[in-house]
């Protein structure tokens, strides 16, 4: 059986365990929330926070790096929105902001870390965590600007702050990140007792991520708006790693390694921020939950394409 596959059936059978223990009431209301919370505020910031405290970073900034995945995010972003035009004609700016957020913003904790670690290794994880620094910082907080400058009464900056500063205040991904880096400078390392409760939390994120993507899925009405998922779609998971991809190997030359974490990265399907911003601010809701059950099906099998393409480097 080819590598990819191995490593995709898991990762599969995990969120059909997730869906089917909704669908057929084995668990109770509210398990995706509670499982969530489980893995945004303890099990993902654990494995974070240790992982980057020990790894190794480069001494130069990976400018390169970050210009492939952050630059193809930006044009992403910009024929998500535009497209919208042609798609959703009637859309307002708001909704266009969200499309072409769906259409560039990856599902990175629920989804990326667990796929790529396994597939990769511990040595995808220097990569991914340069990525994962800047991600929802920088996205997150300009899509929340864009958005409050895009209601119909305008913006007010101390709402713009406050909404801002809101979004960051719940990215504990983020925190445990910096939090890692910054205890990993200090050269101070774990007690055996703290490096076993941080390795034995961290490790449940990969199984509790791909359990609740899956009971989330269960959750989420499919409902009519299949044009914007499907053009959204194609734009996540074909366009964007192609463009990660050109960026990184012809443009700048980076290690095949490299080239293949923001590879896989960028193949991810949509992120649930893209939902959380439709509901937030009540518009395009419909086509943002099609927009991340479509991506998230298509990519079982458009994930075993980019990871086949891979192999060599599977860990």
């Amino acid at each position: 059986m080819p590598v990819a596959v191995s490593a995709i059936l898991p990762i599969i059978m995990l969120i059909g365990l997730g869906y089917l223990a909704v669908r057929r009431n084995m668990v109770g209301k509210g398990f995706a929330q509670h499982l969530n919370k489980y893995v945004f505020y303890f099990a993902a910031p654990a494995l974070l926070f240790r992982n980057t405290a020990e790894t190794d970073f480069p001494d130069t900034l990976p400018l390169g790096l970050w210009i492939s995945y952050y630059g193809a995010m930006v044009v992403c972003f910009i024929i998500g929105s535009q497209l919208s035009r042609v798609f959703a004609p009637s859309m307002s700016i708001s909704g266009r902001i969200i499309m072409g957020f769906g259409a560039s913003f990856s599902n990175t904790v629920m989804l990326g870390i667990p796929i790529i670690l396994t597939f990769f290794g511990p040595d995808g994880a220097v990569p991914l965590f340069l990525i994962l620094a800047f991600h929802g910082l920088i996205f997150i907080t300009s899509t929340t600007v864009m958005m409050e400058f895009s209601r119909p009464e305008g913006a007010e900056v101390t709402r713009v702050l406050r909404e801002v500063l809101k979004s960051l205040s719940s990215q504990n991904v983020l925190i445990a990140l910096m939090a890692g880096v910054l205890y990993g400078a200090t050269g101070f390392g774990f007690p055996p007792f703290i490096d076993d409760f941080l390795n034995m939390l961290g490790s449940s994120t990969i199984p509790a991520a791909l359990i609740m993507t899956g009971a989330t899925l269960a959750n989420v009405q499919f409902r009519t708006s299949i044009d914007a998922g499907i053009y959204i779609g194609f734009i996540k998971l074909i366009v964007h790693p192609a463009l990660v991809f050109m960026f990184g190997h012809y443009v700048f030359g980076l290690p095949p390694l490299w080239v293949g974490v923001i590879t896989v990265l960028a193949a991810m399907p949509s992120g649930i921020f893209t939902s959380m911003f439709a509901e937030n601010y009540k518009v395009a809701t419909d086509e943002a939950s099609v927009t991340i059950v479509l991506t998230t099906l298509l990519s079982a099998g458009s994930l075993i394409f980019v990871l086949n393409f891979f192999e060599q480097l599977a860990g």
